[in-house]
């Protein structure tokens, strides 16, 4: 790095931080959920709770599901996920949702696409593809370390038993138990990093980033990308000290890295914006399998959601304004209105979602923190459905309808609909009815 200049390292830091913030998120994750706190990999983690505004692990978590989480290593052999038979009396959506370091959606398990059977399912690392898996369906994944988020709806809080009940039974299976076979050895340690506060914005980013490319082979297409970064020390494994860095240079990585994340941040919020609502991209696999090339695209995913779903799964809609275009407050009261027959269009369920500044949910006075399918909505005479978002109460025969917003500040809300039937939804907006407590 010595005779780069100074205009040029700026760039390739851009670059860099652009490509590698997901896998940079997704590792943070990663330590924070099993090395952190000392939890396992290859084991299930999670109860049938839903999420409230102390749980800020991950950024705008959903409010209709409980989590379980597993971390995989695959460094020795594959694992099999085994899951139940899930009842559908009533019905109830459930998905293990399977996503690799660089934060691509591999694949899903669940009600949406395999279907509600009980079934084993072996994820199988490359190279230790079986060549036959009775009694299971094998998912080919592309690296070592691999994160499963499964989400069991739960259909209201007296549900959480039975939801609980199926959650039991999720379970992680080495593939030479399962086939009846002698353990493989261990695989090799890897020399993990602690992760230290505000890493993201630091030179330390590069480092986790070196790491977390080690994890697995990078498509051939990224080839020419890393050949670029590798000019200032990011690469699979490379070493980046930024102690030894000249001062000069180390900062104008720092303003790459900076300028890349400032414009994740603002692009977080660009797209298609139509009735105040941020639009989801239908036509994408969020990121599917084969090689990637919009990682600008999937570094603001990873800002506004980590671990979005995939389209074909669930969509997701983000207003961050009103339907006059002026962004969303605290101080000002809304409604959404659902003429009579429009509710969003879901095979699974729908959910409408209230979050800070922050990106987690809002505390309110009756710990609330969506409405949708499993709401007891009230209906109008005419069929139509309005939601009141407003930091204040509505009056009681609209409370059943009220979403409850912050007193200050700004938020924004998110419409989910599980199992899409139309990619052409548009929802109502939000429209301002008046000031807080008017």
């Amino acid at each position: 790095m010595k005779h780069l200049p100074l205009k040029e390292a700026q760039a390739i830091a851009y670059q860099a931080f652009m490509y590698g913030y997901p896998l940079a998120e997704n590792y943070s994750i990663l330590w924070q959920s099993t090395l952190a706190v000392q939890q396992q990999f290859n084991t299930f983690y999670g109860k049938a709770q839903l999420y409230g505004p102390s749980d800020t692990t991950v950024v705008t978590p959903n409010n209709d599901t409980a989590y379980s989480q597993g971390w995989l290593d695959l460094g020795a052999e594959p694992l099999v996920l085994q899951v139940p038979a899930v009842p559908q009396d009533p019905p109830r959506y459930y998905s293990f949702q399977i996503i690799d370091a660089c934060t691509n959606n591999v694949g899903y398990v669940g009600s949406l696409t395999t279907g509600t059977a009980a079934g084993n399912y072996v994820l199988a690392p490359p190279g230790m593809v079986p060549s036959s898996a009775p009694n299971a369906t094998v998912i080919p994944v592309p690296g070592r370390y691999i994160f499963l988020l499964g989400r069991t709806q739960i259909l209201g809080p007296n549900d959480i038993p039975a939801a609980q009940a199926i959650m039991n039974q999720y379970a992680l299976v080495p593939l030479s138990k399962f086939l009846g076979q002698p353990a493989p050895p261990p695989a090799p340690a890897t020399p993990f990093l602690p992760v230290a506060p505000s890493f993201i914005t630091t030179l330390a980013f590069f480092q986790y980033l070196n790491l977390a490319l080690t994890f697995q082979t990078p498509p051939a297409g990224d080839a020419p990308l890393l050949e670029r970064f590798a000019r200032i020390g990011v690469g699979p494994g490379l070493p980046f000290n930024p102690a030894t860095l000249e001062p000069e240079l180390a900062g104008a990585l720092q303003r790459g890295i900076l300028e890349s994340s400032n414009a994740i941040t603002h692009k977080t919020q660009e797209g298609t914006v139509k009735n105040g609502w941020n639009l989801p991209v239908v036509n994408l696999p969020y990121f599917g399998t084969n090689w990637w090339t919009d990682y600008e695209f999937r570094s603001t995913t990873a800002r506004a959601g980590l671990y979005a779903n995939s389209p074909s799964e669930a969509l997701y809609y983000r207003a961050y304004q009103d339907t006059s275009a002026v962004p969303l407050s605290g101080t000002t009261s809304y409604t959404v209105t659902f003429p009579a027959g429009q509710l969003p269009p879901a095979s699974a369920f729908w959910s409408l979602t209230m979050y800070g500044a922050n990106q987690f949910l809002v505390p309110n006075s009756i710990n609330r923190y969506s409405l949708g399918t499993q709401s007891d909505l009230t209906v109008a005479a005419d069929g139509s459905v309005t939601i009141y978002i407003q930091a204040t109460a509505p009056t009681s025969a609209q409370t059943p309808n009220w979403l409850p917003s912050p007193a200050t500040g700004s938020f924004y809300v998110v419409l989910r609909v599980y199992g899409p039937q139309s990619t052409s939804y548009l929802p109502p907006g939000l429209v301002q009815v008046g000031s807080a407590g008017a």
